[in-house]
């Protein structure tokens, strides 16, 4: 509503009205467009997300006011919003589409380059200072549980789930105290099938705990694997008195509640925050769920796996292949230069590492007569294949 009243301000300016509703009408759209350059560029920088959320704005307003015309019977004025919509998007390209290029743009040249990714040295501290703090907290069997101490295990615990999983950071944050319990009692897993395999699988079973929630769209499942050094703390937080202790509301249903009084559940960015602020790590801009994310795609893209281990990755990721590869991988550049640029530096003549001569470009000359060659012995191949008359007498 703030954005919707700021560029209606800026409409006034262009347009005088005094309804917003006027927004809507096709023959103000010059004037709209106006409002919204205005609103979105400062200092000659255009504020692509802005732009493009009041793109979607004005497509849920125009919705909501149409809505309400047709219940009021003003079918005139309904049309008339249809027509706009029309406009709206038949102009995309022309009002929003430097938005679209700039936000596309940086997601390709800033999310994906390697400086942006997470150092392993963070990583490892963040992880080293999350286990070891929840170990310090469990082991405390008389400690008197209040809301601080609670919220400190929290944020551990849904920190350390979020980044291990390479979630968004709002999944496993909206984990709910059932299907904690469906991977409390391994629910989800065939026994029958674990009884059959190894020791070191059914080791891994036993270390490890999942459960499923809904993804992004809420229209597939997304697993979400529980590490044997938070299991301890899941139990601890879902247990009834500990939360009637921290004075968290008994209707809340979430795992990870986020206030006391809140039937909600926590940031799953803030928590991450938090507990790389209080881990000292040397860039905590850099460890985000997202970051995270383009990390894992990176490393997992490296690995000589399957394709139906991929396929896995990608479902457990919660998207395809080709946005794992387009949007969260980072561009495999080494790889660039030791294949194709080697294979460019012999193509333009230059001595390959290692040999004495360089590329040998063939001649027109040597082409011809490998061309004639390969056509007299494809001549010979035929004739040999032949049947002979004498043998097809006999047939």
């Amino acid at each position: 509503m703030r954005r919707l009243s700021t560029l209606y301000q800026a409409f006034k300016k262009v347009k005088q009205t005094s309804s917003s509703e006027d927004m809507l009408v096709r023959r103000n759209f010059d004037s709209l467009r106006t409002a919204i350059e205005e609103t979105t560029t400062s200092d000659g920088e255009v504020k692509a997300g802005l732009k493009t959320a009041l793109y979607y704005l004005l497509q849920n307003f125009a919705k909501v006011l149409k809505g309400s015309y047709l219940i009021n019977d003003e079918d005139d004025r309904a049309e008339e919003i249809d027509k706009f919509l029309q406009i709206l998007a038949l102009n995309h390209n022309l009002v929003f589409g430097d938005a679209a290029y700039i936000l596309n743009k940086n997601r390709q040249m800033k999310l994906r380059c390697p400086e942006s990714l997470p150092s392993e040295d963070d990583v490892a501290k963040l992880k080293n200072y999350a286990v070891g703090r929840l170990h310090d907290i469990l082991a405390q069997p008389y400690m008197v549980w209040d809301s601080h101490a609670y919220t400190e295990l929290r944020d551990l615990t849904v920190s350390r789930l979020t980044l291990f999983n390479a979630r968004r950071g709002g999944e496993p944050a909206r984990l709910t105290l059932a299907e904690w319990k469906q991977a409390e009692e391994n629910r989800w897993l065939n026994h029958e099938h674990i009884r059959t395999v190894g020791d070191w699988e059914r080791k891994l079973f036993d270390n490890m705990k999942i459960t499923f929630q809904t993804g992004k769209g809420n229209n597939h499942l997304v697993p979400i694997l529980i590490p044997e050094d938070i299991v301890g703390a899941m139990r601890k937080l879902s247990e009834s008195d500990v939360r009637s202790m921290s004075n968290v509301s008994q209707h809340n249903s979430y795992m990870f509640p986020s206030t006391q009084s809140s039937d909600s559940h926590v940031s799953g960015w803030h928590a991450v925050n938090r507990v790389c602020c209080d881990a000292q790590v040397e860039h905590p801009e850099h460890l985000t769920a997202t970051k995270m994310r383009h990390r894992i795609s990176t490393l997992y893209a490296a690995l000589d796996v399957s394709e139906n281990e991929r396929q896995l990755f990608y479902k457990h990721m919660g998207h395809s292949g080709n946005i794992n590869q387009n949007i969260y991988q980072t561009p495999p550049a080494e790889a660039e230069i030791l294949t194709v640029g080697r294979q460019l530096q012999l193509m333009d003549g230059h001595y390959s590492p290692g040999s004495a001569s360089s590329v040998v470009v063939p001649s027109q000359a040597s082409l011809d007569q490998r061309q004639s060659e390969d056509v007299n012995d494809n001549d010979t191949r035929k004739c040999s294949l032949q049947p002979s008359k004498k043998r097809r007498r006999g047939m």
